[in-house]
């Protein structure tokens, strides 16, 4: 239920984002909702289900440890895993993009150049259980606080939501912010569904610039949000 939930929450804000900002699309278009695709966010709704099932599963015999800590704790749980999360995916998507992996896997989700709705649950079945796989790992290796983990799964959710909304709700003036214009924008990611082989990070900037990924026109497109980019 919790999932359903989820994905009902992330399809209408991302349906919302696009309406209220209407006048700063990144596309010019929403993806058309295909069958494929429709099928294929349900199944995503499904596994993440089952990887839900099998963290708990993993806790209660013992293998990970969610703890009760103050708020303070659960601001230094959630960062860290925000940080290392956001490697391991960035690490994850740089071998999608292996030819045959490509191919047979990740090249699923990029059918949606423009995007929709649904598109952040327009995944492979692989990947859908690699990230719970990725994120189960995580838990094992550092243990956290509840707060902690829900704080990370409600700004990953919301990162996804914004990332394939289309559309850029942020002002210019955002990037020009200590720190926070190292996060990952709705242009951000938009720029990786026209351009594959750039910006594969999902929360951050970071590990584009630090490997040199990150899409030489970000800024320029960025700032000037208010036209049609794409």
């Amino acid at each position: 239920m919790a999932n359903i939930v989820i994905f009902a929450a992330s399809v209408i804000s991302c349906w919302l984002l696009g309406v209220v900002f209407d006048g700063r699309r990144i596309f010019t278009r929403w993806e058309p909702l295909r069958a494929p695709e429709q099928l294929a966010a349900l199944s995503a709704v499904v596994l993440n289900s089952v990887v839900s099932v099998v963290g708990w599963m993993a806790w209660k015999a013992g293998y990970l440890e969610i703890r009760d800590e103050g708020f303070g704790r659960a601001m230094v749980d959630c960062v860290a895993m925000i940080v290392a999360m956001d490697l391991g995916m960035y690490l994850f998507h740089r071998v999608a993009y292996i030819p045959w992996f490509f191919g047979l896997i990740h090249g699923f989700h990029h059918r949606h150049e423009a995007t929709n709705p649904i598109s952040l649950f327009v995944l492979h079945p692989a990947e859908v259980i690699g990230f719970g796989g990725l994120m189960i790992l995580f838990l094992i290796v550092y243990p956290t606080s509840l707060a902690g983990l829900l704080a990370y799964l409600t700004l990953n959710i919301a990162f996804g939501t914004l990332g394939h909304s289309g559309v850029e709700p942020l002002p210019a003036w955002f990037k020009n912010i200590p720190i926070l214009k190292y996060l990952g924008t709705s242009t951000f990611h938009a720029e990786h569904h026209e351009h594959p082989g750039y910006n594969f990070g999902f929360y951050t900037l970071v590990w584009d610039k630090v490997f040199g990924t990150l899409d030489p026109e970000y800024d320029e497109r960025f700032t000037r949000k208010d036209e049609k980019q794409i």
